[in-house]
C-alpha cells in the first residue's frame, strides 16, 4: 500500500470548504469519516465552459457510457481554459479558471457517531459531500458496484489508519483515535467482518466488473430536479443565470448538494421548509427563495 497516495485520497476527503476555513487539513484529518454512499460524476452529457475574454461558451457533448467520447470532451473543454489561461498570464484581466475534474465522483460520507458539538462536518448534511478527483478511484468506481467499492475503500482507509499507529494504544486526544473508532463502528453496525474484507486495489478487477458500477449511479433525486446538468468550469459566472441566487441554487443542484443545503431549513417537526429561513440563508427574499425553488426543485416544496 503506497502511503503516500493513500493519504492524498484521505486530505480529499477531509477538506471540505467549512473545515478548510476554519482549521488546517492537519488538524481535522481527526474528523476522517467512512464513505456511506458513493455516485457518477460525470451523469450528464456536456461540459461548458465560459470565455469571459470572447464572451463566449465553448462545450461539447458527449455519451455518459463511453469513456473516450467523456475524455475528448473534458480534454478539448480543459484545452480551451488553458488558452484562456496563458492570456491572463499576458494581460492579468481576469482570474485564472481550473480545469474542469477529469476522474471526479461523488462521496457521501457516514453521519458521525462521535461528539457532533466538535465535528465541523456535522453542521449541516453538506459538508458530508465529497468529490474525489483521482484515477485509480474512477477507475475502480468504473468496475464495481457501490456496495463492493464502498466497503472496499473504507477497508483501505482504515487499513491505512492501523498501520499509522504501529500498534500503538491511542488516547482520546490523538488525532487517529476518532477516526478508527468510527471505521470500527462502520464494520461493526454494518455486519461486516474487517478482517475479511479485500483492499479497493486488490479487489477491482474484472473478475468482479458490475453492469451497473458506481460510475452510472445517480441519486435518486435526479428525476426531481427542473434542470439539465451540466458540468461547467466556471459554474459560478454571471453568464449562466439571471441573478447570482439562482446560480447558487443551481450550482448546490449540480454538485448534489441542494438537499442537504436546505436540511436546516426546515421546520422542526414537519418536513417542510422554512422558506423565511432559507431565504436568510441564500440572501434573498421569501418570494425570490420560494420561486426559484418552483422553478429548478419543485419537490422540495411538495414535501
Amino acid at each position: 500500500m503506497n502511503k503516500q497516495y493513500i493519504y492524498q485520497i484521505i486530505s480529499q476527503l477531509v477538506n471540505d470548504d467549512y473545515a478548510k476555513n476554519k482549521t488546517t487539513p492537519r488538524s481535522v484529518l481527526r474528523y476522517l469519516l467512512p464513505i456511506e454512499s458513493a455516485f457518477g460524476y460525470y451523469t450528464s452529457n456536456k461540459v461548458e465552459f465560459f470565455d469571459p475574454q470572447q464572451n463566449q461558451i465553448f462545450y461539447r457533448n458527449f455519451n455518459v457510457k463511453n469513456e473516450n467520447s467523456r475524455i475528448e470532451s473534458i480534454d478539448y473543454i480543459n484545452g480551451r481554459i488553458d488558452y484562456f489561461n496563458k492570456s491572463v498570464n499576458n494581460n492579468g484581466s481576469y482570474e485564472k479558471i481550473d480545469h474542469i475534474k477529469k476522474w471526479a465522483i461523488k462521496i457521501k460520507l457516514s453521519t458521525p457517531i462521535g461528539n457532533t458539538n466538535v465535528n465541523p462536518f456535522s453542521e449541516n448534511q453538506s459538508s458530508l459531500i465529497r468529490i474525489i478527483d483521482d484515477k485509480k478511484i474512477y477507475n475502480a468506481a468504473s468496475i464495481l458496484k457501490n456496495s463492493d467499492f464502498i466497503i472496499c475503500l473504507n477497508k483501505t482507509i482504515y487499513e491505512y489508519l492501523i498501520q499509522l499507529t504501529a500498534g500503538k494504544q491511542l488516547v482520546p486526544q490523538n488525532t487517529l483515535y476518532q477516526p478508527i473508532l468510527e471505521y470500527e463502528d462502520w464494520f461493526m453496525s454494518s455486519g461486516i467482518n474487517i478482517d475479511d474484507t479485500p483492499l479497493l486495489f486488490d479487489y477491482a478487477n474484472e473478475e468482479y466488473r458490475s453492469s451497473n458500477p458506481v460510475i452510472y449511479s445517480i441519486d435518486g433525486l435526479t428525476n426531481s430536479i427542473n434542470i439539465k446538468y451540466s458540468i461547467r468550469a466556471n459554474p459560478e459566472h454571471k453568464k449562466w443565470y439571471t441573478s447570482k441566487t439562482e446560480g447558487k441554487v443551481i450550482n448546490l443542484i449540480e454538485s448534489g448538494l441542494l438537499e442537504d443545503y436546505v436540511s436546516d431549513c426546515r421546520f422542526k417537526n414537519v418536513k417542510k421548509l422554512n422558506m423565511k429561513k432559507l431565504a436568510i440563508k441564500l440572501n434573498c427574499s421569501d418570494k425570490t427563495a420560494k420561486k426559484l425553488l418552483s422553478l429548478h426543485a419543485p419537490h422540495l416544496l411538495d414535501d
